[in-house]
């Protein structure tokens, strides 16, 4: 079991780089660059293929691990999306009462957040299912 859940994991690792270069390619180059909108619109949609062969390493690495380590994953990504949903709704909500700087609260800019508010809810789930653990 462990021999499978190491290169799983590498795998994970190896397809999250193709995803975040990707994505960090694509955007200084659209950014940057003013390409037009055919070449546009598949740089916009190049990170989207890297994420979904992220997604499949990452589903099948899930598979993989034992009940505990599948538990905290699972409440990490229900943290991750309440808090993703409720940063925007109130986004939107505060978009209709002033109006937010597109520099400063475009969709690209929320992406980081998303990150932040898995890894709080991988920190939140890891201490109550290894804190239980420390105790029996």
């Amino acid at each position: 079991m462990e021999a499978k859940s190491k290169p799983s994991s590498r795998m994970v690792l190896f397809s999250g780089l193709i995803w975040a270069v990707s994505y960090i390619v694509c955007l200084i180059v659209v950014k940057e660059f003013s390409p037009s909108k055919t070449l546009g619109f598949v740089l916009a949609f190049l990170p989207a293929l890297a994420f979904a062969y992220f997604l499949w390493h990452f589903i099948r690495g899930i598979k993989g691990m034992d009940e505990v380590e599948r538990a905290i994953q699972l409440e990490a990504a229900v943290i991750a999306f309440s808090l993703s949903l409720l940063m925007l709704m109130v986004l939107g909500l505060l978009d209709l009462v002033v109006t937010l700087k597109k520099e400063d609260w475009s969709y690209r800019h929320l992406v980081p957040y998303f990150f932040t508010f898995y890894t709080l809810g991988i920190f939140i789930s890891r201490r109550k299912y290894m804190g239980d653990e420390k105790h029996d």
